[in-house]
């Protein structure tokens, strides 16, 4: 027994020993300089901020963990995004230890990673595969192509605990123990509290392993559920507090999401553009939907090995264990195949050809939570861990007739993976931080907004005010989530107008009492780019748009000084200053002035017509007029100023107003007019999205984000037809989205 345990151990520390060099060559460059080093901004500052603000609020007041300072003025900002809870707290003291959360999170990358292989290596050796072979698969679960394109959303990769799980699972089906069903349990809230993406994942992959084993044995498998699910409901009821701030949000913001398109069967195929062995090969891919997939040629092929291998084994009239081969290599092969075609999303495609409809359509019809699943691709992931078994168990059989082959294949699985990241980013750490933000931390700042802000377009970059404030954890309007609030990103639209009085009405309601100015800020190149990205190569659209974005900030600052709007706290400049992507930082405050009034919302009620005539310049009218608001008139597209919606009645009607409902992701230009025709005359202006409207729309927001509208008053007056055009001056990159345009009538009889 000692010489066993001696040798396992050796061979533990030897697989975690070369898990740990896939780990540096699959990461380089970010591996060579953990410290300051990330894949871009974007997703990796989120990961960033949320380790350092998950240790500095566990230890601290863990009962408002999701009370994040970011997205103010929401109570549970923490909840818009998946909470990476577990990783954050295994790397609490690299943090505490440097200061660097940039370090702390890298580290928490490695460790997940780790965690995967050394999952995947334990369900391995549970099944049977030799030490080499299980090596193997948990070397290619943790560090193949798509894994590694993830890596920057930390929540994604953390799904390690769930081969842990599924290993118990295996053993508890098998045997009956009653401790094995209590650790599926305790691995899947390991899970749960790591990411709630794999958690549910995780609950769908064990959920069809027991359905197998439950029509293979029902007798028997029957009998152990009933065990299985008193520990499921336990760990249930420990994940609650980590479950309950999620459902409040839900209600709140009306979480859900369309279906939204796959990838097609070419992306398994597709490397990262920087593979060492084949290069970029395949589809064109990107840094996060519609990512590389590359399964690798050497797995795939060892993967078809196993299951013809199976397969001749099956010929045999033995009775055969849920443990043998011929077994589990078959059942293995079926969840690779069924994870692979639900991560296609709701339709099968190859190379742009449609083949048929995908079954991703009925989890996203039929199982909770799949409403909510943003880019089902991700499910890739766990299809790999099943193509690591299949691939471990071929290198297993492989081995008894030669173990110098098997070596070279076990090493070619994951190394046909390797290559640099294909991006790279360094930002400030330490004494490298901005000193506005040091000065913040001491500053009696009740919240705050920097300006210019990055522009709708550009919200991955708040990321960077969301890594800042991880140094003072003052509320901050800014930040990147998964699902971005409606009062958020009205918040950032006000923000574009400081100094003017607009958005310091909106600040003063709100509580935002401090503004950093970041001269210099890069915004016209920020600007290009994302124009270049979207397809728009318009000269005098990026002119325009450069221009309200940036000049004319800084020519309206002193006038609002002079006016006695805003003082200005602080000038920062030269060396001294650290500055970040600007020329000058300036610290502003707010000063208190008589609130504006918003806008009255029009009386009556909606009237609705069949005879009515709709008309849009893009897009089908019906949906805004259907009476739903689960659907939606919508041009999704950057607006180019020529869109409009028309209503014409049939008849003269009496109007006392227009009313736009909006949901979380409905979007409209920054500017736009109401138009009406009255009987005989031409079209005429009647109101335009002006400061009041803005305030109407976040004191309602404030309210109850679920009764969210535009109101236009119309007074009453007699017309026969309304209209809704961007101005001039109006522009949107998320296009125009409006669930209903309702046309309201006086209550007062004989209104028509």
């Amino acid at each position: 027994m000692g010489v066993s345990r001696v040798l396992s151990s050796r061979g533990f520390l030897l697989a975690l020993a070369l898990y740990f060099l896939l780990l540096l060559a699959s990461f380089y460059p970010q591996s060579a300089r953990p410290q300051d080093t990330i894949a871009y901004v974007g997703d990796s500052l989120e990961s960033v901020y949320l380790v350092a603000w998950n240790v500095h609020q566990f230890f601290r007041a863990p009962t408002r963990l999701f009370e994040a300072n970011v997205l103010y003025p929401h109570r549970r900002a923490l909840a818009f995004t998946d909470h990476r809870l577990l990783p954050s707290l295994a790397v609490a003291p690299v943090l505490w230890a440097t200061g660097n959360p940039v370090l702390a999170t890298n580290v928490a990358v490695g460790l997940v990673c780790l965690l995967a292989a050394l999952g995947g290596r334990r369900l391995g050796l549970v099944l049977g595969l030799s030490p080499l072979g299980a090596w193997a698969a948990g070397a290619l679960y943790a560090f193949h192509t798509y894994q590694v394109n993830e890596a920057p959303r930390l929540n994604v990769i953390a799904h390690g605990f769930l081969a842990f799980a599924l290993a118990e699972l295996v053993l508890y089906l098998e045997t009956g123990e009653p401790r094995r069903a209590w650790r599926t349990a305790g691995f899947m809230l390991l899970q749960g509290l790591s990411a709630n993406y794999h958690l549910l994942y995780g609950a769908l992959v064990l959920g069809l392993v027991v359905l197998g084993a439950l029509v293979a044995r029902p007798r028997l498998i029957a009998g152990r559920l009933p065990r299985l699910a008193l520990a499921g409901a336990v760990a249930a009821a420990l994940f609650a507090p980590i479950a309950l701030p999620y459902v409040r949000a839900a209600r709140e913001q009306g979480y859900a999401r369309e279906l939204v398109p796959g990838i097609g069967l070419e992306h398994y195929v597709s490397t990262s553009p920087t593979n060492l062995i084949y290069g970029a090969i395949g589809a064109e891919v990107r840094l996060q939907q519609r990512g590389p997939h590359f399964v690798g040629f050497v797995s795939l092929s060892l993967a078809l090995f196993a299951i013809a291998q199976a397969a001749r084994d099956r010929r045999s009239t033995e009775r055969a264990g849920a443990l043998e081969p011929r077994v589990w290599v078959p059942a293995a092969a079926a969840m690779a195949l069924a994870l692979g075609l639900l991560s296609l999303g709701p339709d099968v495609t190859a190379f742009g050809t449609w083949l048929a409809p995908g079954p991703y359509r009925l989890l996203y019809r039929w199982v909770p939570g799949f409403q909510l699943v943003r880019i089902p691709e991700r499910l890739g992931l766990l299809a790999m861990l099943f193509v690591g078994l299949l691939a471990g168990r071929a290198i297993a059989v492989i081995e008894t007739r030669s173990r110098a082959v098997a070596l070279l294949l076990a090493a070619l699985v994951p190394l046909e993976h390797v290559g640099p990241l294909p991006v790279s980013d360094r930002v400030p750490v330490g004494r490298g931080i901005p000193e506005a933000e040091r000065l913040l931390a001491s500053a009696p700042v009740h919240a705050l907004a920097e300006v210019p802000i990055h522009g709708e377009g550009l919200v991955p970059r708040e990321t960077e005010e969301m890594y800042f404030s991880a140094y003072h954890f003052k509320p901050i309007i800014h930040g990147y989530t998964a699902y971005p609030p409606l009062l958020s990103r009205l918040l950032r639209r006000l923000a574009a107008r400081f100094p003017a009085e607009t958005a310091l009405q909106a600040f003063q309601r709100v509580g935002v009492d401090t503004v950093v100015v970041h001269h210099g800020r890069q915004v016209g190149g920020d600007l290009a780019r994302r124009l270049r990205d979207t397809g728009q190569h318009d000269p005098e659209l990026f002119r325009r748009l450069l221009h309200r974005a940036e000049l004319d900030l800084f020519d309206r600052l002193r006038p609002a000084m002079a006016a006695g709007r805003i003082k200005r706290e602080a000038l920062l400049s030269g060396e001294a200053a650290r500055l970040y992507e600007s020329t000058a930082d300036e610290i502003y405050r707010v000063l208190p002035a008589p609130p504006h009034a918003a806008a009255p919302f029009p009386a009556g009620h909606r009237l609705r017509d069949p005879a009515w005539h709709y008309r849009t310049k893009t897009g089908d009218p019906a949906p805004a007029a259907d009476g739903d608001l689960a659907t939606s008139w919508t041009v999704p597209r950057f607006l180019l100023g020529d869109e409009f919606f028309e209503v014409t009645f049939d008849s003269p009607l009496r109007v006392s107003g227009l009313v736009l409902p909006l949901r979380r992701e409905s979007a409209f230009p920054t500017e736009f007019r109401v138009a009406g025709r009255e009987p005989g005359g031409p079209w005429v202006e009647l109101a335009r999205l002006d400061e009041a409207h803005l305030l109407q729309l976040l004191d309602l927001l404030r309210a109850d984000p679920r009764q969210a509208a535009l109101g236009f008053d119309l007074g009453g007056r007699e017309l026969v037809g309304v209209s809704l055009l961007v101005d001039e001056a109006g522009t949107s990159f998320e296009g125009w989205s409006l669930p209903e345009v309702e046309v309201w009538v006086p209550d007062a009889p004989g209104a028509r």
